[in-house]
C-alpha cells in the first residue's frame, strides 16, 4: 500500500478483556498472524503488550484489538510496519483465521550486503504468493508465471454418480473417422440409421471451433438407468475427443453433467484418490454428507475475468487450487503439516470468493473488499513475515 495516515474510530469493548492476554494467547496471535516461517523467525511486534485479547468460550473464538498501531520490524525483509489492526478472529471449531488493519511500510537502513539480502528475500516473498498470482491473472499470464489452476468442488455424495464415469474404460479418439466408428459401435446391434444419424451430429459439432459443451449419447440400459455417453473435446483446434460413459438415474441429470463436463473434464476412476473423504463415507453417512472433487485439467483463468469501463473483475464459484511450480515449499511448513514424501514439493493453495459478486482485480495485485477472497494451505501459511508493499516489482 502507499504510504498515508489512517484515522480509527476508537473501539468499544463489551466484553471483559483478559489481564494476561499476551502469555495466553501471544503465541497463537505471533502464528497467526506473522505465520511459523523462517522469515516469521526475523519478525518481532515491538510494541505487543498494546494488543488486546478477549476468548468468546461460548463460541470458542479468540478476538485481539490494539488502540495503537503495532510496530513490527521484519528483520527478514528489511521493512519496518506499521499496522493498524482493525480486527483479528481466530475460530478454533473451523480453524479459520480472519484479521484486517491497513499498513504502512518504512524501508531499513542496512550495508550493501544487507541490501542484497533483503532483495533476495523479497523476491522469494513475492513468487507465488497471492499479489503475484492476482497480478498474472490481470495481465493474462497465469500459465507464463508459473500458475496451474485447477477447480475443487464440494457436492453432496447422494450426487456422486453425476459426477463419477460409471465405468473406468475412458476412451480417447483422436480423429473424426475413429469418432464415427464408435458412435457405430455405440448402435452394433440396434439402428443404423440412428447411427449414422448420431455420427454425422457428432462430426458437426466436432468441427465446431466454439462449442465446448460436450456432444452426448443417451441410451436406455436393462436395469433402466440412462447410459450416457460424453464426448468432449480436449481441444478447440484439433479432433482429440475423451468419452466419458454414465449410468445415471433419470434423463434429467443427463443435462447436469453436460453442464458441468463443459468447464472442466469430471474425473473418472483413475482420479478417486484425489477426492477428499470418498473412500471413508459409510453407507449411513451417505445421504448428508459432502466430497470434494478435484478436476485434474487446468483451468484457463482469462475465462473468468469480464471488462467493464477499463476495469478488470473475477468472479468463479466453488474453489481453486493454484500451484505455483516456480517455488518448492519451505521446510517449516512441510514439517508442520506433516506432508508425506509423495507430495509435489510445489506451493499448494487453495482460494474461494467469499460472495457472489464479481472481484475489482488492478494490475498492481490489489482487489476490493476486505473479505473478497479465502486462503487456504500454502497462501494460508504466507502471513506478515512475507508481506510486501504493493508498489513492490520483481526484478524480472
Amino acid at each position: 500500500m502507499q504510504k498515508s495516515t489512517a484515522l480509527l474510530n476508537e473501539v468499544v469493548v463489551t466484553a471483559n478483556v483478559d489481564k494476561n492476554g499476551w502469555a495466553l494467547y501471544g503465541s497463537t496471535f505471533n502464528k497467526d498472524f506473522l505465520s511459523y516461517s523462517s522469515f516469521a523467525k526475523q519478525c518481532e511486534i515491538v510494541n505487543y503488550p498494546a494488543i488486546r485479547f478477549r476468548r468468546i468460550k461460548k463460541d470458542n473464538i479468540l478476538k485481539a484489538y490494539s488502540k495503537e498501531p503495532l510496530k513490527i520490524k521484519n528483520n527478514a525483509l528489511g521493512y519496518e510496519l506499521t499496522y493498524w489492526l482493525n480486527e483479528y478472529e481466530h475460530r478454533f471449531a473451523t480453524q479459520v483465521v480472519f484479521y484486517k488493519g491497513n499498513t504502512q511500510f518504512t524501508e531499513m537502513k542496512g550495508s550493501k550486503r544487507k541490501m542484497q539480502h533483503w532483495n533476495k528475500n523479497r523476491e522469494i516473498a513475492y513468487r507465488g504468493s497471492l499479489t503475484h498470482f492476482i497480478r498474472s491473472v490481470y495481465e493474462g499470464n497465469t500459465k507464463e508465471q508459473g500458475f496451474i489452476v485447477n477447480l475443487i468442488k464440494t457436492i453432496p455424495y447422494k450426487d456422486i454418480n453425476l459426477y463419477i464415469p460409471g465405468f473406468t474404460d475412458t476412451t480417447s479418439i483422436h480423429s473424426s473417422a475413429a469418432l464415427a466408428r464408435f458412435i457405430d459401435g455405440i448402435y452394433a446391434s440396434g439402428d443404423k440409421a440412428l447411427a449414422a444419424s448420431q455420427a454425422n451430429n457428432a462430426l458437426q459439432w466436432l468441427g465446431s471451433k466454439r462449442d465446448q459443451m460436450p456432444f452426448v449419447i443417451s441410451r436406455a440400459a436393462a436395469d433402466k438407468t440412462v447410459q450416457a455417453y460424453f464426448f468432449v473435446k480436449k481441444s478447440l483446434v484439433s479432433d482429440q475427443v475423451a468419452v466419458y460413459t454414465f449410468d445415471v438415474k433419470d434423463t434429467a441429470a443427463v443435462r447436469r453433467i453436460q453442464w458441468e463436463t463443459a468447464g472442466s473434464i469430471i474425473p473418472d476412476q483413475k482420479a478417486l484418490n484425489r477426492i477428499s473423504g470418498y473412500q471413508s463415507i459409510t453407507p449411513d453417512q451417505r445421504g448428508y454428507l459432502k466430497v470434494k472433487l478435484f478436476y485434474s485439467r487446468p483451468l484457463n483463468t482469462n475465462l473468468f475475468v469480464t471488462r467493464s469501463d477499463n476495469q478488470l473483475f473475477l468472479q468463479f464459484k466453488d474453489t481453486w487450487q493454484i500451484t505455483y511450480t516456480g517455488e518448492s515449499k519451505d521446510k517449516e511448513y512441510i514439517e508442520e503439516n506433516a506432508l508425506q514424501n509423495n507430495d509435489s514439493g510445489y506451493q499448494e493453495s487453495t482460494l474461494s470468493m467469499t460472495g457472489s459478486q464479481p472481484v475489482l482485480i488492478l494490475p498492481n495485485g490489489y482487489y476490493t473488499g476486505i473479505y473478497s477472497f479465502i486462503t487456504g494451505a500454502y497462501w494460508a501459511y504466507e502471513k506478515v513475515d512475507k508481506m510486501l508493499p504493493l508498489d513492490f516489482k520483481p526484478s524480472k
